[in-house]
């Protein structure tokens, strides 16, 4: 271990069984996705709806937009909120390796920070249009180019972090200039993987609001229901390809770990591959409902695939279930009952959300 640079691991032991640990880093990050997807999503195609507004003159679009804005405040903070208990969950495990191949990134993932703060504070610029911006022909859309540019900078950021967290063999030339995560084989098929899902969720998620928020404008609606179908479409159809494209990417041992070897990995993966397939194929058979519900089923499927490949990179260097652990039950009661009470929290939004969009 010492020759690939890995630095020992902290003296004090968890303070709870690693699979409890694990547990809750799974079900905190898929609540966390989705809300990313959401954001990013969400992002991408309010600067589409506007491009389709400005060329071909659908005024339509251009309140689809404006309603993406106004969602997207809420998206990003609760992006934020729920993104701190998995990074916690990951620093804690894997710590020495987290944090490694956060100092090898250095000035790039403390801009991450930055570009968080930014993008929220030009969303709401763009959702109020101070300065005069009311009066502009844009109304501001240049600041949700600036956000969107910066959640893919975000994005990009944390898939290259967390590949490199899983490849000390490489660090040393990353530290020395000969190699960036840039260029290891997974990183661009992940990020596209990555990218084309939260168009394909955003758009799912599209369909279901415009049939819920009954002060929009018919038209508006109609528009929304139609950006958010052809975007789940080609979004998803594209990521078949792209799936197999990152499938075939990976090293043999985890290739094999979704072909076969973990059978719960092989489970998951081909039967998001096949529910992704039965989507493209009957959109317009399958009821909205359910489809956003095949939605759900995948992202959280895809969760735990994601949490096996990771496994299978770090099983080469550590034993995640063999680290030393000195439970303290009464701290971890209070975590869950904090836990609890920020999903009655979520619920809660949601629910005067729901009541809102039902005006």
């Amino acid at each position: 271990m010492n020759e690939l640079l890995i630095p020992m691991s902290s003296p004090v032991p968890l303070s709870s069984p690693a699979w409890l640990f694990l547990f809750f880093l799974v079900f905190t990050f898929f609540v966390h996705i989705l809300f990313v997807n959401l954001t990013l999503g969400g992002s991408i195609l309010l600067l589409v709806s506007k491009y389709i507004s400005k060329n071909f003159g659908y005024e339509s679009y251009n309140n689809v937009a404006e309603e993406i804005g106004y969602l997207n405040t809420f998206n990003i903070s609760m992006t934020i909120t729920t993104g701190v208990a998995p990074l916690l969950f990951i620093q804690t495990m894997y710590e020495n390796f987290f944090y490694t191949s956060s100092i090898l990134l250095s000035w790039k993932w403390l801009f991450v920070l930055i570009s968080i703060i930014l993008a929220y504070y030009f969303y709401y610029i763009y959702k109020f249009k101070p300065f005069g911006f009311k009066n502009t022909g844009g109304k501001g859309i240049i600041f949700i180019i600036f956000a969107t540019i910066l959640f893919i900078y975000v994005a990009m950021i944390f898939v290259g972090n967390t590949l490199l967290s899983m490849q000390p063999e490489i660090w040393k030339e990353v530290y020395l200039g000969k190699k960036s995560f840039f260029s290891t084989t997974t990183y661009l098929p992940r990020l596209f993987h990555f990218f084309f899902g939260t168009i394909a969720f955003a758009g799912v998620f599209l369909m279901v609001y415009s049939k819920f928020r009954k002060s929009l404008l018919e038209d508006t609606r109609i528009a929304m229901y139609k950006l958010g179908k052809g975007s789940f479409f080609i979004a998803t159809l594209i990521n078949i390809f792209v799936g197999f494209w990152f499938l075939y990417s990976h090293e043999a041992k985890i290739f094999n770990l979704l072909m076969g070897k973990n059978l719960l990995g092989t489970l998951l993966l081909w039967i998001v591959v096949v529910l992704a397939v039965i989507s493209v194929v009957f959109i317009k058979k399958i009821p909205d409902s359910l489809l956003i519900t095949i939605m759900l089923i995948m992202v959280a499927f895809m969760t735990v695939v994601r949490r096996i490949v990771e496994d299978g990179y770090f099983s080469k260097y550590v034993d995640i279930y063999n680290l030393k652990t000195d439970p303290y039950w009464g701290i971890f009661v209070l975590f869950v009952l904090l836990f609890v009470a920020l999903l009655i929290t979520l619920y809660y939004g949601m629910v005067r959300v729901y009541k809102d969009i039902k005006r």
